[in-house]
């Protein structure tokens, strides 16, 4: 029978809080029983960086996208970087892309725009994307559904039940991280309890997003194991079920090999 294992679906390894002594953190993964991560690189040294993580680690996977709170920075050159860059086989999604309306308003419209020719790139190339949703749901919403042509994991997933289901229902995948680990984290365990199993992903998002029981300290990919073993308890299933169906889930998403 095939060895399971945790996947990280989106984390941020390439970081420079890491860099000193990546080996460690790295071994660490494996040593928790980590065998996948999703690396997401949002700039040109990022995924420079992570091109070259991937040579040693080469269990990691790689997204590239331009996060929604750099839109004011992100030239035409760097549109047009990456139109060529995405196409190489060592990128599997695009992303992290999206909108976050949380800390500033003030460029949501040219989030939207930068949003609308991230997606545009990723249908030309049928690679999936991965959603950073922060504070305006509808208008993710509202995007997605007119312009995604391509597989859809939503990102760390704060929204209600509600819109979960009308993500589900144009078949999105859902992610979850550390929060739903949070004593008071209401929302966020309603909806990774009653998620489809088929449309479940985990992640850490590290170095954000630190799970119980290492909350408020740096987190990293080794965690999800934390995420998985409760997600596990709440739904009453088997580590190795549900890291049956993660992998499962993680393929066909992604169309990753092994």
């Amino acid at each position: 029978m095939e060895k399971t294992y945790w996947i990280d679906t989106h984390c941020h390894m390439n970081d420079e809080i890491y860099r000193s002594d990546l080996d460690a953190y790295m071994q660490r993964s494996l040593e928790y029983n980590v065998g996948r991560n999703m690396v997401i690189c949002m700039n040109r040294e990022d995924l420079e960086y992570t091109f070259e993580m991937q040579k040693k680690y080469p269990y990691i996977d790689i997204a590239y996208g331009y996060h929604p709170e750099d839109a004011d920075k992100i030239t035409e050159e760097d549109i047009e970087y990456m139109e060529n860059i995405i196409s190489d086989d060592r990128i599997i999604a695009v992303g992290e892309i999206g909108l976050d309306y949380y800390w500033d308003k003030t460029y949501k419209e040219k989030q939207k725009r930068l949003f609308i020719r991230q997606l545009e790139m990723a249908n030309k190339i049928n690679k999936p994307v991965l959603i950073h949703s922060r504070s305006r749901a509808q208008d993710t919403y509202d995007i997605l559904k007119q312009h995604a042509r391509v597989h859809v994991l939503m990102h760390c997933f704060g929204e209600s039940p509600e819109m979960m289901q009308e993500y589900l229902k144009l078949g999105y995948y859902i992610a979850f991280g550390g929060v739903v680990t949070f004593k008071n984290a209401k929302t966020p365990k309603e909806n990774v309890i009653n998620v489809p199993l088929d449309r479940l992903m985990l992640e850490t998002d590290c170095p954000y997003m630190t799970p119980v029981p290492f909350r408020g300290k740096t987190n990293e990919t080794a965690y999800v194991r934390y995420v998985g073993e409760f997600v596990a308890r709440e739904r009453n299933i088997s580590e190795s079920e549900l890291q049956r169906q993660l992998m499962e889930n993680y393929r066909r998403f992604f169309d990753a090999e092994d």
